[in-house]
Parts: C-alpha cells; structure tokens; sequence
C-alpha cells in the first residue's frame, strides 16, 4: 500500500510538471500508475488532497533546507546551496510555473508558499550581510539595500523555468542558472569577494560548460 501511495505521488509530481497543474486530473494520474481511478481513490479521494500530501513534502523538503543551512557563510557555501535551489525548483517545476493557478485555486498552497518564500529570501539576505562583515561584499550604500537584493535574487530563482520557456531554452541547465544568480551579486563584491570568486566559483561554473561541450562532443 505504501509503495502504490508514493508511486501516485511521484507520477502527480510528474504530470503536474509536465503538463501543468490545471492540465492534469485524477484518471490521467490514474491511468498513467496503471490503476484505477477508484483506487487511487482509495488513497486520495481528491486532487487537492492529493496537493496537500505533495505540498507537505515541499515545505518538508525545504524547511529542512533552511535548517541545515542556516549558518552558510561563505561563497562557496552560496553556491551549493544554489545548487540545492536549482534542484529544488527543478523536482517541483509546477509549484512555481503555475504560481497563480496556486494563488487563484488553492489559497491555503499559496499562503504556505508565500511563508517558504519569505524564509529563502531572509536566509539569501542573511548571506549578504555576513558577507559585509566578512569584507567580500560591499557595505551598502542606503539602508535596507541587501533586503531589495535578495528580493531580486530570489525572483531570478522563482521564475527561472518560466524565463527560460518563455526565451525557448533549456531550463535544465544548472550552470546558465547559478551564471545568472552570480551575475546579480558581482557588482556589490569587494576586491576580496571578486578575487575568491575567481578562485573558487569561476572554475567551477567552467566545469559546467565542459561538460555540456563533452555532451554535444559525442
């Protein structure tokens, strides 16, 4: 029974990025596990209950992100954990392409959202001060600058995948991602901050261009 609710989850997960939230009912999910509509069901009897269930595991997933990582201080810190944004947006596509179906259909996702949402932009912001005091980010020049800044770093998170299919690119590509966040953040660095930059995020963004050049190679 345990192993049928987690398939009906991951395949919902599935169509939902795939075809987008509004696109996808109870039979194509049920179709799609090879089951019948009643015994998904019997499982979950709606398809906002079945929302709930995959919303739980997004908070889930994400405040356990926050904790971990609560104390990053460093840039390659911020990095990884761009990382761990990039696949999170990634696994749940449909959380933040179908932003206002959430808000519109299903207000309770959308306030639980908004609470996620304002948490990731604190812990971004939080990254930024520590760096001024460790002298790798520039002081700021008015008062509640570094708050705006996550704002913006956040919004390039959120609305990558819907940037990139509204240019007709690959929204799989972690390098163009974290290319783009960085690029945001290296007119406020220090000579420290760009000379650790060089040393520690160049070559790795590098890597992610070798490695898509290996996969056209072949």
């Amino acid at each position: 029974m345990k192993q049928t609710k987690k398939k009906i989850l991951d395949v919902a997960i599935l169509l939902f990025n795939e075809r987008g939230l509004p696109n996808v009912r109870l039979q194509n999910i049920a179709d799609y596990c090879e089951i019948s509509v009643g015994n998904l069901a019997y499982h979950y009897q709606t398809k906002d209950i079945l929302l709930s269930t995959i919303d739980e595991h997004i908070q889930n997933e994400i405040n356990q992100l926050i904790t971990e990582t609560k104390s990053f201080r460093f840039i390659i810190d911020f990095d990884n954990q761009l990382s761990n944004y990039f696949h999170c947006i990634k696994q749940y596509s449909f959380y933040f392409l179908d932003i206002l179906e959430l808000e519109r259909t299903y207000p309770d996702l959308h306030k639980h959202r908004v609470k996620l949402t304002n948490k990731l932009i604190d812990q971004i912001h939080n990254w930024l001060i520590q760096n001024v005091e460790l002298n790798i980010v520039r002081k700021e020049i008015i008062e509640g600058q570094y708050s705006k800044t996550a704002n913006s770093i956040w919004l390039m998170i959120s609305f990558w995948m819907t940037q990139q299919k509204v240019l007709g690119n690959e929204p799989s590509d972690e390098g163009k991602f974290k290319e783009q966040i960085w690029n945001l953040v290296l007119p406020i660095f220090t000579e420290n901050g760009l000379l650790e930059f060089e040393a520690l995020i160049m070559p790795q963004l590098q890597n992610y261009e070798n490695a898509i050049d290996t996969v056209f190679d072949k």
